[in-house]
């Protein structure tokens, strides 16, 4: 059987769980696929290799492309994995009860400017602490996220926002960690590509939207082996390190995955938030231009999800 080649990078490791479960279950070869997925951890030339045709799709670019298509660039967004925010756990020095308490103090950040940092931004606000307004101070602190709360912890900063599994880390090292709600963000897997190279390749598209759908079924209905999996040839690149780690980090992806991969309208209005923040000058750009989710409608319209879940 003749296979359809596609090549894809990601653009952080912490896209990797649902990646290598696609490529251990056998998603790619039941929909007659070869995908070479790695990671591109130098952002900067994650677009420059999709626009040079080195590769077919990036897993990422959720804020950078708005201004691109803007200005006339032709990327597009396909298929979207996850819709919530997932470094909600907030690391806080002693007599910090709740965010309001980050009033007047300093939060440290990844880089500013960073999807990390933008975020952090713009829940602050949506809670009632503008940092424009001088609210609260963000600072930022590139590296690690143990960097951060250890940091918090020595009394430098009065509180940072982690993922897993750092929030249980800093818990186990005497931090105090309260659980924020879930902003709805594009964040993590979004399948992206260029208009192009979708016109010259539909039949392609379609079986890796099956094959994406697919690979989420698996995760999501075939824990155990979801979990053998990630225990396997996750941990070493996520720097697990207990079965408990591993199992927290399946739980928050099944939990968290859509059946039906489609961006959530919410998620992109925040999303698009980030993106003006940057670039003040799209403001009246419609961040719909940037989706086309057809593929993923035709595939909902056929009933195939639907019947994987029967």
């Amino acid at each position: 059987m003749a296979f359809v080649e596609l090549r894809i990078i990601y653009r952080s490791n912490s896209h990797a769980p649902l990646w290598i479960v696609a490529e251990k279950s056998g998603v790619w070869e039941k929909n007659s696929l070869a995908v070479n997925t790695s990671p591109q951890l130098v952002r900067e030339k994650a677009v420059e290799a999709l626009r040079n045709g080195h590769v077919d799709l990036i897993s990422g670019n959720h804020h950078n492309l708005y201004v691109r298509n803007a200005k006339g660039e032709d990327f597009v967004h396909l298929a979207q994995a996850g819709n919530n925010w997932t470094e909600n756990r907030l690391v806080v020095a002693h007599g910090i009860r709740s965010v309001i308490d980050l009033k007047g103090k300093k939060v440290a950040v990844d880089k500013l400017t960073s999807h990390a940092g933008l975020n952090v931004w713009l829940f602050l606000r949506q809670e009632g602490l503008d940092v424009d307004r001088g609210d609260v101070d963000l600072v930022e602190l590139r590296g690690p996220a143990e960097e951060r709360w250890k940091r918090v912890l020595s009394g430098e900063f009065a509180g940072t926002f982690v993922t897993l599994p750092h929030d249980t880390r800093a818990e186990r090292a005497g931090a105090h960690v309260i659980r924020v709600r879930a902003m709805p963000m594009i964040r993590g897997v979004t399948l992206t590509t260029t208009m192009s190279f979708v016109k010259n390749h539909e039949a392609k598209i379609r079986l890796l939207i099956r094959g994406f759908v697919d690979a989420i079924h698996f995760f999501i209905t075939r824990k155990q082996e979801t979990l053998e999996i990630l225990k396997e040839h996750a941990s070493p690149i996520l720097h697990l390190q207990s079965d408990e780690e591993v199992e927290t980090l399946y739980e928050e992806w099944a939990q968290s995955l859509e059946r039906k991969p489609y961006p959530a309208i919410e998620a992109i209005a925040n999303v698009f938030r980030l993106a003006v923040r940057r670039n003040p000058e799209i403001a009246s750009f419609n961040p719909l231009a940037l989706w086309d989710s057809h593929y993923v409608r035709e595939l909902d319209d056929s009933g195939y999800i639907d019947q994987l879940y029967r």
